[in-house]
């Protein structure tokens, strides 16, 4: 009887032990997720935040302002807008179909590359671009 009575106190013991370790682990946890659902919402309510100054900051009229008082530059008018196809009409070679240059143009799409902040860098015309030169000729005189 005693070795029955000494082996059930163990096992009792044991599981005691056993189940105080799980609350404690439990409760841990616990604390935890309600740190991170604290975080979850902090940072959700800075981003709402970050979300308005941004639909601030970047309301077009603001923009215009800006651009007015501290670049100087002014909305472009009627005049100094220009179509795809009145562009080459007015740069195009003598005896040049427009209307094949517009195919041209529309296939060959540049590709995109990040020029360098320092100094701008000219645009390479390769054999292929021909019906492009005399447009870039021209905008470079009239700049």
């Amino acid at each position: 009887m005693r070795r029955s009575t000494l082996l059930w106190s163990v096992l009792a013991i044991s599981v005691v032990i056993g189940l105080f370790v799980v609350k404690h682990r439990v409760q841990t946890l616990e604390d935890r997720l309600h740190a991170l659902n604290a975080d979850i919402i902090t940072d959700r309510d800075a981003i709402q935040v970050m979300e308005a100054e941004w639909s601030y900051l970047n309301q077009p009229a603001r923009l215009e302002a800006l651009s007015k008082r501290l670049l100087g530059m002014n909305a472009p008018s009627s005049a100094q807008t220009v179509s795809m196809q009145e562009l080459l009409e007015q740069s195009a070679p003598e005896g040049a179909d427009t209307a094949t240059l517009t195919e041209v143009a529309a296939r060959k799409k540049p590709a995109a590359r990040a020029a360098p902040a320092q100094k701008p860098v000219a645009p390479r015309v390769s054999e292929g671009e021909d019906w492009l030169k005399p447009i870039l000729a021209k905008l470079k005189k009239s700049q």
